[in-house]
């Protein structure tokens, strides 16, 4: 078993109330029958959690009826303005490069700082991270989980109240082919940072 995560500290975690199984899954058929499994476990409605990346945030998922995934939008939302000021920042130490030679050297290189943070901010994907901050989970566990969210794999929390629970929860993940985490208290993500929440079936509803 993975060391505990201080659920005191969580905003997102219910302190005392039970444990939660950190699963990291290949997204496809593998990680429905996983939900379609978990959900034959019982437990609250909120207590299952799928995180995971797409394109377009508002398409919905296949996923088994009232199954509660939060979306991550995959594309560089905002790049256009970060780049546009990046390259004013350019422009403006060149020209003070140019016209102003004893203030402007100073004053190209402290653009052109600028501008290369803007740059880097733009094109820097921002994963899972805000969530798992949100959640406070250790930065130890935060990275691990956020570089295996960027290769492609999909985030699951399963939560229960009941510790003999867990080994049913952990044998259902490892089936599949997932990896496991537990730590203590229920983790219950919530859409931060451009991410936005499902419960399939509603959609359809709707």
């Amino acid at each position: 078993m993975q060391p505990a995560v201080a659920e005191e500290e969580r905003p997102g975690a219910r302190a005392g109330e039970g444990y939660t199984i950190v699963g990291l899954m290949q997204d496809g058929a593998g990680l429905s029958r996983a939900i379609s499994a978990l959900q034959r476990l019982g437990g609250g409605e909120d207590d299952l959690t799928v995180v995971l990346k797409r394109p377009d945030p508002l398409e919905p998922e296949p996923f088994p009826e009232g199954t509660r995934y939060i979306v991550v939008p995959d594309d560089h939302r905002g790049v256009e303005l970060s780049v546009a000021f990046a390259a004013v920042f350019v422009l403006s130490g060149l020209l003070f490069a140019f016209t102003a030679p004893q203030i402007g050297a100073i004053l190209f290189v402290f653009f052109i700082a600028l501008a290369a943070i803007l740059a880097v901010g733009a094109f820097t994907r921002v994963g899972v991270d805000p969530i798992l901050i949100d959640l406070a989970v250790p930065p130890e566990d935060a990275d691990l989980w956020n570089d295996a969210f960027e290769r492609g794999r999909v985030l699951l929390f399963a939560g229960t109240r009941e510790r003999g629970t867990l080994p049913k929860l952990r044998e259902i993940l490892l089936r599949e082919g997932g990896e496991c985490y537990v730590v203590e208290g229920l983790l219950c993500p919530r859409p931060v940072s451009g991410a936005v929440m499902h419960r399939a079936g509603e959609e359809r509803e709707e």
